[in-house]
């Protein structure tokens, strides 16, 4: 069978030699497309699933994936979602031309991008063109790192906030702009990395992590970029508003954050232990967390309150109970995980 131009998949039959062998002859565009030779060896691993997986051992062919943007198709409106979508696809290279000179708006667009992402800088500049190439080998960053940095950021600026709640100096929130950037970028990379295992089996292999965990762990990802935006609007709400007198971390709303806190820990530390009890718990207990917040909001209606600050309240319950909602998908994405790592595939 021939393939169609673009086709990955072709039907083969299993032949048998000298009476015990059973072989598979191998296309000859995959073998052609790989550098490879007769007598060279190719790595055949078998899948959890069942199937193989045939991968060249000794290629010396390396490939790498370039994205050309034409910014008079795309226009200037579109620019920074084009640049953002060449950097998700695994792009090493992206050529932007311009059959007219590139504007100084354009190219603070493409400043812009580069200042979103990781790893990526201007290898070539003219008024028409505009190369950029990736620096950063993202096989080498591994995706729980990264996601445990996301952690790390919303945990900080949470913890910043319950101690401007309690009468703290509102200075310590005044990098809220810069870590919600970071908590994009890192959400942007960790998507890209997911990407290219999904697309790669070598890039599978060399993150030692399969695919079904990986599209499992962007969702966390996509949860901790939610959980930063919501961080970041109790920031500047804290920062903007006066907060009432009446405010006390021991009363909800903000008597859920220590909740949040313990949750969140338990959660993040089982992305590799894997005891479902602890996850169990963590979600039981946001919630109950919820419930609060839920009773809360209703009460702010027959409060005597000022109304100044039961919109600030009612602000704050809400982005609260929205982490913690997050959280709660994060819970049942882990034990998602978790139920895959232990289930068992049977003939039937």
């Amino acid at each position: 069978m021939r393939p169609e131009e673009g086709d990955k998949s072709e039907v083969r039959r299993i032949q048998i030699t000298g009476g015990s062998t059973y072989i598979v002859s191998l296309p000859k565009k995959w073998v052609t497309q790989h550098g490879l030779n007769a007598r060279d060896e190719v790595r055949i691993e078998w899948r959890p699933s069942g199937s193989l997986r045939l991968s060249a051992e000794t290629t010396s062919v390396r490939k790498r994936r370039r994205a050309d943007i034409e910014l008079d198709e795309i226009g200037s409106e579109f620019l920074f979602d084009h640049l953002i979508g060449a950097y998700l696809c695994g792009a090493d290279r992206i050529r932007l031309s311009s059959r007219k000179a590139i504007t100084r708006s354009d190219r603070r667009i493409i400043r812009r991008f580069i200042q979103a992402t990781r790893g990526i800088e201007i290898s070539n500049e003219t008024d028409y063109i505009v190369e950029m190439i990736a620096l950063l080998n993202t096989s080498e960053m591994p995706l729980h790192s990264s996601i445990n940095r996301m952690y790390l950021i919303v945990s900080s600026q949470i913890r910043d906030v319950s101690e401007v709640l309690s009468g703290g100096d509102k200075s310590l929130l005044s990098d809220s702009d810069e870590r919600e950037k970071e908590i994009d970028a890192l959400r942007l990379l960790l998507e890209r990395q997911v990407g290219q295992i999904l697309e790669s089996a070598s890039i599978e292999t060399s993150f030692g992590i399969n695919r079904w965990e990986a599209s499992e762990l962007s969702n966390i990802v996509r949860i901790f970029e939610r959980i930063g935006d919501h961080c970041y609007i109790i920031s500047n709400l804290c920062l903007e508003q006066d907060i009432p007198e009446i405010l006390t971390p021991r009363k909800v709303p903000a008597s859920v954050i220590p909740t949040w806190q313990k949750s969140i820990k338990s959660l993040i530390a089982n992305l590799k232990r894997r005891k479902i009890k602890e996850i169990q718990e963590s979600k039981l207990e946001i919630q109950k967390a919820v419930r609060s917040l839920d009773e809360f909001e209703e009460g702010l209606w027959t409060s005597e309150m000022t109304a100044t600050d039961a919109l600030f309240f009612d602000k704050l319950s809400e982005s609260m109970r929205r982490i913690l909602a997050y959280t709660l998908d994060m819970a049942e994405v882990l034990i998602n995980i978790q139920t895959h790592r232990e289930s068992i595939e049977e003939d039937y």
